[in-house]
Parts: C-alpha cells; structure tokens; sequence
C-alpha cells in the first residue's frame, strides 16, 4: 500500500520486443488511454528493446503494468524500480518517446559507461537518475492528450 504522503507512484521496467517493434501503435494506445487513468510517462526503444518509465496512482500503474505482462509484444520483462514518489517526471505527457542522437546516446554511455549501448542491461540503481537526465533534454516526441 503506498504512504498517502507520497501520491504517485513509479515503475521502469524493461522487457524485449516479440513483435515488430510498432512505436506508433505504441504512442497512440498510450495517448488514448493513460489519461483517463492519470498515467504519464516515457519510452525509450533501441535494437528491439523498450525501456518505459511509468507513473501515476500505484493502483494505476500496476494495472496497466499487470497488462504489460501479459502483452505479445513483450518478453523477458524486468522490474528495475518500482517505488512511490512525491512528484511526476513526466507531468505534461501521457507518453513521449525518446529520440536516439548523440546526446542520448552519451547521457546513456554515462550511466552505464563499461557497457554496449543496451536498454536490457540498464542498471536498476540508475535507471529513475537517467530517465531523469534525459527528460531534461529536448529529444522527445511527446504525445499529449490533445495529439493524436
């Protein structure tokens, strides 16, 4: 149960992709969906591999994660956090995805510097820190509610 002094609650996972990778479908599902359930969010897809923050209520969140789970577009999915927070990260996206340049590619190499560029293998203890460093980019391709 999470502590009602802390109102939002966050889960990055990351899991490999069974099907063609369809962002589009993805992106439109997200922008149909997450606002009606409160939740925001960003993806970061790379060689087959989805690396997705989530958030919103933890009721929320965990049932559209317990979705995931059962998706045919995803296997091997990996909890990296899963933890309450006091704000959003991704306050003004129902979900946004992330463009690949060499500046995302370089925060990447920055937490995880000993390894190939590799969303699968992303550090749990790293995983919020770099979410974190790459929403204060401008490489994102947000979908809001008003987008479609």
């Amino acid at each position: 149960m999470q502590d009602p002094a802390l109102p939002f609650h966050r889960l990055i996972y990351t899991s490999q992709a069974k099907l063609p990778l369809e962002t589009g479908v993805l992106l439109r599902q997200a922008q149909k969906n997450n606002p009606a359930r409160g939740i925001t969010g960003g993806l970061a897809v790379l060689d087959g591999v989805y690396l997705q923050y989530l958030e919103g209520s933890e009721e929320a969140v965990e049932a559209l994660f317990a979705r995931i789970l059962t998706d045919g577009r995803h296997s091997g999915v990996k909890v990296l956090e899963r933890r309450a927070v006091t704000r959003r990260m991704f306050s003004d996206w129902s979900m946004a995805l992330l463009e690949w340049t060499p500046g995302t590619r370089q925060i990447f190499q920055g937490f995880s510097p000993d390894s190939a560029l590799n969303l699968y293998e992303t550090d749990p203890t790293t995983a919020a820190p770099l979410f974190r460093a790459w929403a204060a980019t401008r490489d994102w391709h947000p979908l809001s509610p008003s987008e479609g």
